[in-house]
């Protein structure tokens, strides 16, 4: 994994490091009762399987029939582009899945061991799968780039080998690789963000293109929610952009930024209504995501100032799963921000900030949530690794440790969803 790597022997390395660790997640133990997870455990042998979540079925069923996000309700019709990329890659592994049956790679006795209900929908699982170790593989190709770009091509790449274990290593890979679900996008999202913002900084060509990017972002917005974030983040090239011109052109920019930024959603909902449906976004109807806020103006300053302590106390209850993550690259990040690139550190110290803004707005709150911040929080690390005075032991020891987390994932109990 070196930085001389051609592009497809990068991507065969960067595959097999995806596939050596997830695969070995196949072997931790297994649940002890259905009540610890939601959905159904598929043992691949007595002492071999992984949980194919409860969210899946309905993920490929609308797959399978896309018509289905225009009935009144539909779960996933918040993200009806994820979907339909469910439906590009399910379609041709299901073609696949057939021949395979039909020549015999694949026997009957094989896809029968599966329960009734993902026995038809098989392509579409493997194709959703296909979709996490694609997000997967785009968030490991994108750390890496933003890696060497903040050490100035200093890097090294066994520090970043060691950064790659934790990013493919880790209790929402562990759930969620081999299931059907967007979980993936957990650290791909982030580190869009901070591309993003890089861009922004440094390329006037990209502060012109801001209304283009807002329709872009609205749109990567219908595959997965937590895309949102763009747009504070094209707001913030916006801002750059007031030494170009008067801050009252910059207070009109704004709402034109959001509208563009709303375009593709709006238009989603003007295409329900025209099949008579009214929009639905299950996570803030089941989970109350964001809608909570509502309370500051529907109740008194003081029931919501309590409210805001319950949901942020929620909050800080999860990131003991990434203490050490945080507190690694708060040290690492203040000696690199000192010696070198401060900007950079500080644009690394914004997203995060963002992030956790955003995080405790949701006011519904898991641990694999909070893992938002663990890409943008290893990039700090990367990069105080580039200015150890000895980098030979801090790579030493960052593989040690990375070597360490994995057994520790694939050992312990759970998560299973």
């Amino acid at each position: 994994m070196s930085l001389r790597l051609t592009w497809p022997r990068r991507i065969a390395a960067y595959t097999l490091l995806i596939l050596g660790l997830t695969l070995s997640f196949w072997f931790s133990p297994a649940p002890r009762t259905e009540a610890e997870y939601c959905g159904t455990y598929l043992h691949l042998t007595p002492w071999a399987g992984f949980t194919a979540n409860c969210d899946g079925f309905v993920y490929m069923e609308d797959a399978r029939h896309p018509a289905r996000l225009l009935e009144s309700g539909e779960v996933r019709q918040s993200r009806p582009l994820f979907i339909l990329l469910g439906s590009v890659v399910g379609y041709p592994c299901t073609w696949a899945v057939q021949v395979a049956q039909a020549s015999g790679l694949l026997p009957a006795r094989v896809v029968q061991k599966l329960p009734v209900k993902y026995q038809p929908l098989l392509g579409f699982y493997v194709g959703y799968v296909l979709l996490n170790y694609t997000v997967l593989l785009a968030a490991l190709l994108l750390f890496r780039y933003l890696y060497y770009r903040f050490t100035a091509q200093q890097g090294s790449s066994g520090i970043l080998a060691g950064l790659f274990v934790f990013l493919v290593s880790n209790q929402v890979t562990k759930a969620f690789f081999w299931t059907v679900h967007q979980q993936m996008f957990t650290f791909l999202v982030p580190l869009v963000l901070v591309y993003v913002a890089a861009q922004l900084h440094t390329s006037a060509q990209w502060r012109q293109q801001l209304p283009l990017l807002a329709v872009v972002g609205g749109l990567l917005s219908l595959v997965y929610g937590s895309f949102v974030l763009v747009l504070p983040v094209l707001l913030y090239g916006l801002w750059l952009q007031r030494a170009e011109g008067s801050r009252l052109t910059m207070l009109g920019w704004a709402p034109l930024l959001m509208l563009l930024f709303a375009v593709p959603t709006l238009a989603w909902i003007g295409i329900l209504r025209l099949q008579g449906v009214a929009y639905y976004n299950h996570e803030a109807a089941a989970y109350g995501q964001v809608v909570w806020l509502q309370a500051l103006w529907q109740q008194p300053f003081p029931a919501f100032w309590q409210l805001l302590s319950v949901n942020f106390g929620k909050f800080l209850s999860t990131l003991p799963a990434i203490g050490p993550f945080a507190a690694t690259a708060l040290l690492g990040g203040w000696a690199f921000g000192r010696r070198q690139r401060p900007h950079f550190m500080r644009l690394l110290f914004g997203v995060t900030l963002l992030l956790i803004i955003f995080l405790v707005g949701l006011g519904y709150y898991k641990e694999r949530l909070t893992w938002m911040l663990v890409p943008v929080l290893l990039l700090m690390i990367g990069a105080s690794g580039a200015v150890q005075q000895r980098p030979v032991r801090f790579t030493a020891g960052l593989l040690g440790a990375a070597g360490a987390w994995h057994l520790w994932q694939v050992v312990a109990y759970g998560p299973f969803s």
